[in-house]
């Protein structure tokens, strides 16, 4: 007997249930309370689909309600006060000049003050001057005039220019570094400052007398060993070996004497001209800022929430996507092998 005549006996050997078993389950059936359901039992039938469908577009309304409601809630957030207080140094800031600055720039024009506002170089000590000057002229056509009358004032006065920078569109600048003869400076400055309206002056001096003293010093001293040695090395009766050491050290002591000589010639040059940085610069315009309305800050609150929350949102699937595809794999897994297991036992009935 094969197999499958075993089974085929085995399905026509099947036992059947008496009628008196039949109505005693019947009877057990219909006096059992009913069971309530589980409240599982709905989400069974709901696939992943028709989930995804409602929860995501419901998720995306929550999350623009919240952010919109902040956004109408509070729209006088920082942004709001930072712009009004912009607007308030704004305005200040194109306002009139101080009543200082108005006093002072009129007695440099005329050049009749400047000797009291300007500290002057004192005479007969080496010494670093630098100015720092920054002018506000009207226009760019202002801007190109007063540019080159610097550089006229510059040469006029025995110095040169360094560098330049202009440029020009709407508004413009024009950035100098000039120098001049120390002992000019200050009426460069009263020139320099008639060009425009100052807007800042910022002068520097630093003493370089010390550092030229010190190296007088030092030159003097190696002059006398310079000598000495020289005559030393002339002397009639000097042994070769004594003549050739003290030729090597007044070698070395010319070369140092040299080096000296050049640190205080460079100090010498730059007490003798001073540096003036220029900067010439149109006025700027006087139109107030507008400031954004409640809706438009509203707006710019909401996006910026909208920003974050999609942040938020990003981070937690880069976090938990791997797990839910770990567990989608899982599920269809799962549901294929039951399925199988009941086609199997449909098959074998």
């Amino acid at each position: 007997m094969t197999s499958a005549d075993l089974i085929a006996e085995l399905q026509a050997a099947r036992p059947t249930a008496d009628t008196g078993l039949r109505e005693r389950v019947l009877e057990l059936a219909v006096s059992a309370p009913p069971r309530r359901p589980s409240p599982f039992a709905r989400l069974s039938g709901l696939s992943l689909r028709r989930f995804a469908l409602v929860a995501v577009p419901a998720t995306a309304v929550v999350l623009i309600a919240l952010a919109g409601g902040i956004g109408l809630l509070d729209p006088a957030g920082p942004n709001s006060s930072t712009a009004s207080r912009e607007s308030l140094e704004f305005n200040q800031a194109t306002a009139a000049p101080p009543a200082a600055q108005r006093a002072l720039a009129p007695q440099l024009k005329a050049g009749t003050a400047a000797d009291a506002t300007t500290p002057a170089p004192t005479t007969g000590r080496a010494q670093r001057y630098s100015a720092d000057l920054t002018l506000s002229v009207k226009d760019v056509d202002e801007l190109s005039d007063a540019t080159q009358q610097a550089l006229r004032i510059t040469r006029d006065l025995g110095g040169y220019v360094v560098s330049v920078s202009y440029a020009t569109s709407d508004t413009g600048a024009s950035t100098m570094t000039l120098k001049v003869p120390t002992a000019n400076v200050q009426q460069a400055i009263v020139r320099l400052t008639g060009l425009g309206t100052i807007v800042s002056q910022h002068v520097q001096i630093d003493d370089l007398q010390g550092q030229v003293d010190e190296l007088t010093k030092q030159e003097t001293v190696l002059l006398e060993r310079i000598a000495k040695l020289s005559a030393r090395i002339a002397a009639p009766d000097i042994d070769p070996e004594v003549k050739a050491t003290l030729v090597a050290r007044r070698d070395a002591a010319r070369a140092q004497l040299a080096q000296v000589r050049s640190t205080k010639a460079q100090v010498n040059a730059e007490a003798r001209y001073a540096t003036i940085q220029l900067t010439l610069q149109t006025k700027q315009s006087s139109v107030v800022p507008t400031t954004p309305s409640r809706w438009d800050d509203a707006v710019d609150r909401a996006v910026g929430i909208l920003a974050v929350e999609a942040i938020v949102v990003l981070t937690l699937l880069v976090i938990l996507g791997p797990l839910a595809l770990v567990a989608v794999a899982v599920w269809l897994t799962r549901r294929g092998l039951r399925r199988r297991r009941d086609d199997e036992l449909l098959a074998a009935s």
